[in-house]
């Protein structure tokens, strides 16, 4: 369970840091209106730099989180084309491997204790079968690093289901089934609800992340894009998706994962947002005690 909450399940949302479009905080405040409680910090990758480096120093997160008044519970891993979690390059796999021990010691900075890991570079085209399981092999060995570096500090690492074109993590089944074969208390899922719709069915997806759930991403689109948008407003069934959470006896954090403007939000609390958000999550805490 986590800590501080009177819930088993807690309303989140991210926190874009250096996003001009986002930078405003009555955007945070407006989410805390809809019933988030916390926050994942995602940094804005160097305009000016390579695109797997940020620029934003903890102390601007700090500042962005306190003008809100939100604590932050995780981090979004770094990511871009130079990072690879599943590179078949073993020298940027390691390069890789090494900025998330790094993001690791940045969380707890932080105040939060996940952070989450794409588990693939972006392929259009897809890889041939066997890059792909080579690909594999290559993510179960950084799942491995990870969970005894995360173990070591107090971090767990949270990878990421992810939408089709990302050769592996596209599959919730099978990795959980990675997951299921380290078994290590310092890795798991963060099982994203919008990129599960991407790729088939959410609820079955549910199923089978199970108990390696560590972590939701919850947002909303209409089965073809990754559209970010407030649940409710595409076309997923978010009372089977709370029905299937609660099935699993989740415990943690329910992650508004969506880049809604400033404008648009404040409607939706108009609307009584709120108060489907809070049905959601009642639907959503665990079955069984």
């Amino acid at each position: 369970m986590m800590e501080n909450y009177d819930m088993d399940v807690v309303l989140g949302t991210v926190a874009p840091v250096g996003f001009e479009d986002f930078a405003d905080p009555q955007w945070l405040q407006t989410l805390k209106q809809l019933g988030c409680t916390t926050a994942q910090v995602y940094r804005n990758h160097d305009p000016k730099g390579s695109a797997n480096t940020s620029n934003i120093t903890l102390q601007q997160v700090q500042d962005y989180l306190t003008a809100a008044e939100l604590p932050c519970d995780s981090l979004h891993g770094i990511y871009g084309h130079d990072l690879d979690v599943s590179s078949p390059d073993e020298s940027r796999r390691n390069t890789t491997v090494d900025k998330f021990k790094s993001e690791g010691e940045f969380v707890l900075q932080l105040g939060g204790k996940i952070v989450v890991v794409h588990c693939s570079d972006i392929h259009k085209d897809g890889v041939a079968a066997d890059e792909r399981a080579l690909r594999i092999s290559q993510l179960r060995k950084t799942i491995e690093q990870l969970a005894a570096f995360g173990k070591s500090i107090g971090v767990r690492y949270a990878f990421e289901n992810l939408p089709g074109y990302h050769p592996v993590g596209n599959d919730v089944a099978e990795l959980a089934g990675l997951l299921r074969e380290v078994n290590s208390p310092a890795a798991g899922m963060c099982f994203d609800v919008a990129h599960a719709n991407l790729t088939g069915d959410p609820i079955t997806a549910i199923s089978d992340a199970g108990e390696t759930m560590i972590y939701i991403h919850a947002c909303d689109n209409h089965g073809t894009v990754d559209e970010h948008l407030v649940p409710m407003l595409g076309n997923i069934d978010w009372h089977a998706v709370a029905a299937g959470i609660s099935q699993q006896n989740y415990r943690g954090v329910i992650m508004l994962e969506a880049f809604a403007q400033l404008d648009e939000l404040k409607k939706l609390a108009d609307m009584g947002w709120a108060e489907k958000l809070s049905e959601f999550l009642t639907t959503a805490q665990p079955k069984f005690s």
